[in-house]
């Protein structure tokens, strides 16, 4: 945990200053325990140079001195200079340097009791930035055994963090609550610990109160209500997520394509597709969701739900238009068929067989379908277009699940057909025999004025004199 690290390191150098303050006190400070004079002095000097941030030179001045008395020192002195030259190794982020120096400092035991036990806590800050997390557990333990030590918040969260980092999240459970507990302002990064060991620990309920907990403190961060979304639907509880995610939306936080189209499945779940339809509309029109063939289709299913039918066939045109396989097109034709639009549907239905991709199922009642928006649109005596239907049927009579539906209505179709030739026939023998019957009568009245000695009309003598020739 790289964030983990940098603040540790931050947190080494106020403490290491006021370990130097510490070994300068005036020897009745210290029970019986003093500084060589020639030791304070060097000492002295190191410590303004350290002050004047002159890490570097403040480093040589402490090595010649080790170099110069090391061997003579007694322990108390040469302690006190480890422990500053550990501190000038800390602020020239030499770790390893300092935490040589400081164990050197702790076995000596030279020092007091407070001085070696903020030693130890010093050391364990930098186990723990160098990743040498047990050792760091064990200090930060030692330490705390002691008496008068005012253990801080972050000190649970460094001892919660160095458990976490050896995968023993049973162990980091209690510091970093109590870090959490007693830290006088909420914490993200003491949050986010606890929730990641709520996770490893599959304590679904806590980390549920957590991130609810966490929404409130922190709403402008995304990731928590996408977390608290995902818990909720995975204890089944839909509305909860469709809830959470949309409060992220309210919050202008939802941005990803996913998330929107997410939320928008969630509307047509709890019964309001009309809402779905709108937002996945808005983004679209926003750039925020792709106009893409897989949307539109949502988008076209949404419209259709909400029965908003005129909205749905154009937009699914579109998606049809843009997917790789006729199956929209065939939804098109489907949809355009229930809307009576028998033209538009057939069009559909051939686009879809055109552009193919339909398993057999499909294909099957492509071509039915296809047949019934051609007979939909036949009109009494339009023999042409029953048959342009026929051929459709005749495809779909290809396939087994739609061979017996077709030859129906292939059937049907020849009956119609056989229907309007005898009935023609009929009506064409029944004009026939009215056209002799009127000419008969015609004929009789034209014979009647020929007897009566009346003027006959051209007609009636033409008809009069074919009578005679027939006779004849």
């Amino acid at each position: 945990m790289a964030l983990l690290q940098h603040f540790a390191a931050r947190l080494l150098r106020p403490v290491f200053v006021a370990l130097i303050l510490t070994a300068l006190v005036p020897a009745a400070a210290q029970q019986d325990t003093t500084l060589d004079p020639r030791v304070a002095q060097d000492l002295l000097s190191a410590y303004e140079l350290l002050e004047d941030d002159e890490h570097a030179q403040a480093l040589q001045e402490l090595n010649r001195l080790m170099d110069r008395r090391g061997e003579d020192m007694k322990d108390f002195d040469k302690a006190s200079v480890l422990q500053i030259r550990g501190t000038a190794h800390v602020n020239l982020d030499d770790l390893d340097s300092a935490l040589r120096d400081f164990e050197q400092a702790v076995r000596l035991n030279a020092l007091p009791e407070d001085q070696q036990n903020r030693l130890r806590f010093n050391m364990a800050q930098i186990y723990f930035v160098n990743e040498r997390y047990e050792d760091s557990i064990r200090l930060f333990g030692e330490w705390m055994q002691q008496p008068d030590v005012e253990i801080t918040h972050t000190t649970y969260f460094m001892l919660g963090a160095a458990h976490y980092n050896l995968d023993e999240y049973r162990e980091a459970l209690d510091p970093i609550l109590k870090a959490i507990e007693i830290s006088p302002e909420p914490d993200r990064r003491y949050h986010d610990l606890l929730n990641v060991l709520y996770s490893n620990l599959e304590m679904i309920p806590e980390r549920t109160r957590l991130l609810e907990r966490m929404v409130e403190l922190w709403p402008g961060e995304l990731g928590y209500w996408r977390q608290l979304s995902a818990l909720y639907m995975e204890q089944g509880d839909q509305m909860k997520a469709f809830g959470a995610l949309e409060a992220a939306y309210m919050h202008g936080l939802l941005e990803s394509e996913s998330d929107i189209i997410l939320l928008a499945q969630y509307y047509s779940t709890f019964d309001n597709p009309h809402r779905g339809a709108e937002l996945i509309a808005k983004e679209m029109d926003d750039g925020r969701v792709e106009r893409n063939a897989a949307n539109l289709e949502l988008l076209s299913q949404l419209w259709s739900q909400a029965r908003e039918h005129r909205r749905a066939i154009p937009v699914l045109r579109e998606a049809a238009g843009l997917a790789d396989t006729g199956k929209l097109f065939f939804r098109l034709g489907q949809s355009l068929l229930a809307d009576e639009q028998n033209d538009a549907a057939e069009q559909a239905f051939q686009n879809a067989i055109d552009k193919g991709g339909l398993d057999d199922a499909q294909a099957a009642e492509a071509w039915m379908l296809m047949g019934n928006a051609r007979f939909n649109q036949a009109g009494p005596g339009d023999r042409d277009q029953r048959m342009a239907a026929d051929r459709a049927f005749a495809q779909a009579e290809r396939f087994n699940a739609t061979r017996r539906q077709a030859s129906d209505w292939r059937s049907y179709i020849r009956a119609i057909n056989d229907t309007e030739s005898r009935q023609a026939i009929l009506e064409q023998e029944q004009s026939e025999r009215l056209a002799t019957a009127a000419q008969e009568r015609l004929l009789t009245a034209c014979r009647a004025q020929q007897l009566a000695g009346s003027q006959l009309s051209e007609r009636c003598q033409r008809l009069l004199a074919a009578a005679e020739e027939g006779d004849g």
